[in-house]
This record gives C-alpha cells, structure tokens and sequence, in this order.
C-alpha cells in the first residue's frame, strides 16, 4: 500500500481537521495548512503527492496562490481545488490546478478518489486533463 504525502489547505480549522481525519483514515501521511501564506512556506520546505486546498481564504482567490507554487514546483503534485464557490474550469485550469472538486455531502470519497488517481500516476508524469467534479 502506497502512503501518499498530502497538503491539506483551508482557513475553516474544523474542515482542515474533519478532512485531516478523513485523509489520514485512508492511509495518507497529511501536513495541514490554514492559510495560503502557511502552505506556500510549506510547498518551499517538503514535497508532496497531492495539494488539496481550499480557494477562498485570506483573500477570495487565496487557493490560487498555493496551486500556482504547487505547479511550479520541481517535484509537481497533483492539484486539487475544493470549494463552495466553482469557478470555470479555464480559470482553475490556466493556474495549474488538475481538477476541481465542488464541496458537498460526498467530500468523504475524495481520498479514495484522489488515492485511484496518485497510484495510476507516472513519478514524471506533469499534468492530468482536467475535470470538475461534485463531490
């Protein structure tokens, strides 16, 4: 079994805790971040599969500040966006991010989701097309 190294980004401290949970019931090794400021720190210091945040945060479009450091970086994770407010897919797409997920009652599959993803993932694979999703 893999053990996948997952940021976890958003500014609600129960959500990062309910989804710190959840992520790491499935396995996941998870470093949280309650800011975008706090997640670009951490992008700078650790290297992880996946990037999971949150999109409005400090400021309403805070999350694309992490998705922007997190596709720059030398080790690319894969991206997610997960919010309440969907934005059109070629705003999130031309930031960098791999796919959008809308919040809701089946937020508790996105692990799952996310694990089918990074095991069929290439170590030098850089992107995968982009979809949006309501989970």
């Amino acid at each position: 079994m893999n053990c996948f190294h997952v940021l976890l980004v958003d500014d609600e401290s129960a959500i990062l805790k309910l989804m710190r949970t959840i992520f790491e019931l499935e396995g996941y090794l998870v470093t949280g971040a309650q800011s975008a400021h706090e997640a670009l720190a951490l992008l700078r210091q650790d290297t992880f599969d996946a990037v999971v945040t949150d999109l409005k945060m400090e400021t309403p479009l805070a999350g694309f500040e992490v998705v922007r450091a997190a596709a720059s970086a030398p080790q690319r994770p894969y991206i997610a966006i997960v919010t309440a407010f969907p934005v059109p897919q070629s705003e999130w797409k031309s930031v960098g991010a791999d796919v959008l997920y809308v919040k809701g009652t089946e937020s508790f599959r996105l692990p799952e989701l996310l694990k089918g993803i990074l095991q069929q993932r290439s170590p030098v694979e850089k992107t995968i097309s982009g979809r949006i999703h309501a989970i």
